[in-house]
């Protein structure tokens, strides 16, 4: 059972769907579990509860913190803004291709501490980027 009491099982998909621990697309034929997520660690009204998919067998977890995932270089994305608070500062919708140059305008306001990536039809929270302090 996920933190909100929906049963896990594994599935197949159709179509690619974006596994959440290493942060790549799936294939057809791969094994996955959808569950709900919340990505926030205190409660809000931003804190939103929503689908997230991994792979049903162990993947080794995303490990360039730094680099946007190159899965979802060529994907429409929802990038939302937040402040300390939790609280959203901005929200824009990123074409592919123009991710880092969204990402530049959200962090260049000085009030945003991460961002959310999320897909544009079905809200799955894909993943957080954290500010880079020197």
């Amino acid at each position: 059972m996920d933190d909100f009491g929906n049963r896990l099982t594994t599935q197949t998909c159709d179509s690619p769907v974006p596994c959440r621990h290493c942060l790549r697309l799936t294939r057809p034929d791969e094994e996955v579990i959808l569950f709900a997520y919340r990505p926030f660690e205190t409660a809000g009204p931003y804190s939103e509860v929503g689908p997230v998919f991994i792979h049903g067998r162990e993947c080794p977890a995303y490990a360039e913190s730094l680099e946007f995932p190159a899965d979802f270089m060529t994907r429409k994305l929802v990038l939302r803004a937040y402040n300390a608070l939790g609280q959203i500062e901005d929200a824009e919708v990123a074409e592919p291709g123009s991710h880092g140059a969204t990402l530049e305008r959200l962090f260049a306001q000085e009030a945003v501490k991460f961002v959310h990536a999320r897909n544009v039809a079905y809200g799955c929270f894909l993943y957080q980027l954290d500010r880079v302090t020197p």
